[in-house]
């Protein structure tokens, strides 16, 4: 069934979009779910210094994932991942400035380092599903 399902296109190109957005998503959770943990850990302790290790190879983890997925892709799912990740880019841009400013008026500070690669996978889902519905 393996065979069938790797030599029809569509069940292929599926298969690698979904599969590079899902470990995008579970790093982003990993992180987040590290971030909160490492809060219960003195600062400079061994457990957050691990859980700040862990949350560098789950980021480690989404790039090399994501660059080898996508080229393995066709040209055209290539371009619709270049599209999602130019929106999430410049979405994670405009949400983190926009809060900076908000910041500078008085809204309490976030901390974006465990925030950046969850928002910036969350748009590039968007980004995608956005591009998957343009070429459609």
């Amino acid at each position: 069934m393996t065979l069938a399902a790797d030599s029809n296109p569509k069940i292929r190109s599926w298969h690698w979009n979904h599969r590079i957005i899902l470990v995008a998503l579970a790093c982003a959770a990993v992180i987040l779910v590290l971030a909160l943990v490492s809060k219960q850990f003195a600062p400079r302790s061994p457990a957050r210094i691990l859980c700040a290790l862990l949350q560098g190879i789950a980021s480690a983890v989404v790039v090399v994932t994501s660059l080898r997925d996508i080229r393995r892709l066709d040209e055209l799912q290539q371009r619709m991942h270049f599209e999602a990740l130019a929106i999430a880019y410049a979405g994670t841009a405009i949400l983190a400035t926009g809060y900076g400013f908000l910041v500078q008026a008085g809204l309490p500070q976030i901390e974006w380092g465990s925030l950046v690669w969850p928002v910036m996978v969350v748009l590039w889902a968007v980004g995608l599903v956005i591009a998957c519905q343009r070429y459609r």
